[in-house]
């Protein structure tokens, strides 16, 4: 049986973090450490900790940076073979540690990370199921979120090769730059099992500051190639892609690579596979004449047959045949 720690980041989710609690100790899973890092709440968040300390491992309320330094203060406390985080308005579905630990035991210790299926969600009402890309890859995971961070499990000797941190300078990708640098250092699997329910509200930061995750992404993206010394597909970004700020960003690698993975990486798809990231971000934020031209440099640069067959890209296409007052005026219909 695998030791499976579970570090709960919090600030202020009182009315969402019973529901979490309760989703991770009715797991009934024999070998669970389970590490509660809040950001001095105040609201009634301490009250439910409290509640439970008994099944908590460690449990700690005091201000910190955010996010990613509450992550790292988890990561520093964290004793198992596997690690996870999962954010104090989100769900573990039934059975999921169980099966974390049976295809852990079952797959060869190279795999250092799995993934399954999220169920988004909002209020009471279930949305759609999401498990990634129907084709992972390494260039996949380099390039992009290419799968659900609630529904995510690491072997920790990878997590600690690493530096055992997610990044403090990133705010809404530090997932995503946590498994492009896992990535270099371990395999991928992806499985068929629904693992996490991914809740949806108002304050969460995936509905309202969506736009500022794609530039997160870039920046991640470009710290990897710059890292990796892929100068010549810096230089086909800069020359295909508007989002210019991410460029500068540039945080060392403290770690070797496999030099296996990394050669083997194909870097014109990890690039395309990335703009492609940068075209949906523009297009879903409203950005038509931006997202309408970068797809017709992506247009110029990348086989047909792979524009074709990447997600939603043949959507918007079609869709940015259109004249922009319809399309505008499609949002405005939407609310969004």
């Amino acid at each position: 049986m695998l030791k499976i720690s579970v570090v709960v980041p919090s600030y202020n989710q009182g009315q969402f973090i019973e529901e979490t609690f309760q989703s991770i100790f009715e797991q009934a899973y024999p070998d669970i450490e389970v590490i509660v890092i809040d950001g001095g709440s105040k609201d009634n968040t301490v009250d439910i900790i409290k509640k439970y300390e008994k099944q908590i491992s460690y449990w700690v309320s005091e201000k910190d940076k955010g996010q990613s330094d509450a992550i790292n203060k988890g990561f520093a406390r964290a004793t198992g073979d596997i690690v996870t985080w999962l954010c104090s308005d989100d769900l573990f579905l039934p059975g999921t540690l169980q099966s974390v630990n049976d295809h852990f035991n079952a797959l060869p210790d190279t795999v250092g990370v799995i993934h399954g299926g999220v169920q988004m969600f909002e209020g009471d009402k279930d949305l759609e199921i999401d498990y990634g890309y129907e084709n992972p890859c390494t260039e996949r995971n380099i390039s992009g979120m290419a799968f659900s961070q609630p529904a995510a499990f690491f072997r920790k000797i990878y997590l600690d090769r690493i530096g055992g941190k997610v990044s403090e300078t990133l705010h809404y990708g530090m997932d995503y730059d946590l498994f492009s640098r896992l990535a270099t250092v371990c395999q991928f699997h992806p499985v068929k099992d629904l693992y996490a329910k991914y809740r949806l509200h108002d304050a969460s930061k995936s509905v309202s500051q969506q736009d500022k995750f794609i530039i997160d992404w870039c920046r991640v993206f470009v710290n990897f190639c710059k890292n990796a010394g892929w100068d010549d597909t810096l230089t086909k970004l800069s020359s295909v892609s508007p989002l210019q700020e991410a460029i500068p960003y540039f945080q060392p690698f403290n770690f070797e690579p496999d030099p296996g993975i990394l050669s083997s990486i194909d870097k014109e798809k990890a690039l395309f596979y990335h703009l492609c990231y940068q075209v949906r971000s523009l297009f879903a934020s409203g950005k038509i004449a931006a997202s309408r031209k970068m797809l017709a440099r992506i247009k110029k640069e990348f086989p047909g047959a792979w524009l074709q067959s990447e997600k939603l890209i043949p959507f918007i296409t079609t869709r940015l045949f259109w004249p922009d007052f319809v399309l505008i005026a499609i949002r405005k219909i939407r609310g969004k």
